[in-house]
């Protein structure tokens, strides 16, 4: 049964999880030639991976976010972003190799460090000659577990094949760090991140900080069981004009089919997690209470799991009584 049951979060799980996106394929250097760096695998994969973010979301972990900011097309434009990082050189840097980079001095080395290097940064380019990134959690999360997990992420995604520097900020409420990644690898590859790279850099930012004992999940929102409708900026201006009825309707029709597209994944996975062990019944009841306890088709389900489980629990006590009263009679 454990083995039908994997094979049931795997496949669902996948289906909620993981968003089909078209893959990225080799990279073309700049000697033309092509190359396609294997990511390093997460810690979690399969059924084991699923059962872990069904947990953490049944629990409404707090949410990692992880976001690309933008980047510098030119020596002046990644200068800037350094100072700013940097807040013009009172903030310490960290490099790839574990370096600290601190004063106004310092951080203009290394900026001549990038310029000059086997693949310099041009005076004025037309792509992205580094990735800019924010890492943060919610406010009271432990700022020293946040940096170690920053520091964690890069070198795991990273520092085998690009330079980078990151620097933490502790002015604001939420803990973040900027992460500045030049984009040419040492092998001339460019990074050039899609939405699948975008989730496992919070999938992996969310282990990081797990390791260091803080709670932190990254799901997609659809995942979270929030389907709020996301409205374009054209789209909003447009409405205000009068003109986006139709397609207005059309976002609603999409927004409806996908939240109940994933409710069905998880209603796969909660009726079969009821026929597992103690466990797998605790956590479909969790994945029942989170989607909608109020919904006319949930209650049957929740009673039976619920039944399950005190039923279970009631046989335990009644064994230990009975254990308990032989040795009370032998004594």
């Amino acid at each position: 049964m454990s083995q039908i049951i994997d094979g049931i979060l795997k496949d669902w799980g996948e289906r909620i999880y993981n968003k089909p996106v078209s893959g990225q394929g080799p990279k073309r250097t700049v000697t033309r030639s092509r190359t396609a760096r294997p990511a390093k695998p997460l810690l979690m994969a399969g059924s084991a991976r699923v059962r872990e973010k069904l947990i953490l979301t049944t629990r409404k972990t707090p949410e990692v976010m992880v976001k690309i900011s933008g980047g510098g097309k030119s020596i002046k434009q990644v200068k800037a972003h350094l100072d700013y990082i940097s807040r013009n050189g009172l903030v310490e840097l960290e490099n790839e190799d574990g370096e600290i980079i601190l004063g106004r001095e310092a951080v203009d080395d290394v900026r001549d460090e990038w310029k000059s290097g086997q693949y310099g940064l041009p005076e004025n380019g037309s792509c992205r000659e580094t990735i800019n990134i924010v890492l943060s959690m919610p406010p009271g999360t432990e700022r020293r577990a946040v940096k170690d997990a920053i520091r964690a992420f890069a070198q795991a995604e990273f520092s085998d094949n690009h330079a980078y520097v990151f620097a933490i900020h502790d002015d604001e409420a939420h803990p973040h760090g900027h992460l500045c990644v030049k984009s040419l690898g040492f092998d001339g590859s460019r990074l050039n991140p899609r939405k699948a790279d975008l989730q496992r850099w919070r999938e992996r930012f969310a282990e990081a900080l797990r390791e260091r004992g803080v709670e932190a999940n990254a799901t997609p929102r659809r995942a979270r069981a929030d389907t709020r409708k996301v409205i374009k900026q054209a789209t909003l201006h447009a409405t205000k004009n009068g003109k986006s009825m139709k397609a207005d309707a059309e976002q609603d029709r999409c927004h409806i089919g996908v939240s109940r597209a994933i409710k069905d994944s998880y209603g796969h996975i909660a009726r079969a997690l009821a026929k597992g062990n103690d466990m797998d019944k605790s956590l479909a009841l969790a994945i029942v209470q989170f989607l909608d306890p109020s919904r006319a088709t949930t209650p049957p389900i929740r009673v039976r799991l619920r039944s399950s489980i005190d039923a279970t629990k009631e046989a335990q006590r009644r064994g230990s009584e009975d254990r308990s009263g032989k040795s009370d009679l032998d004594r």
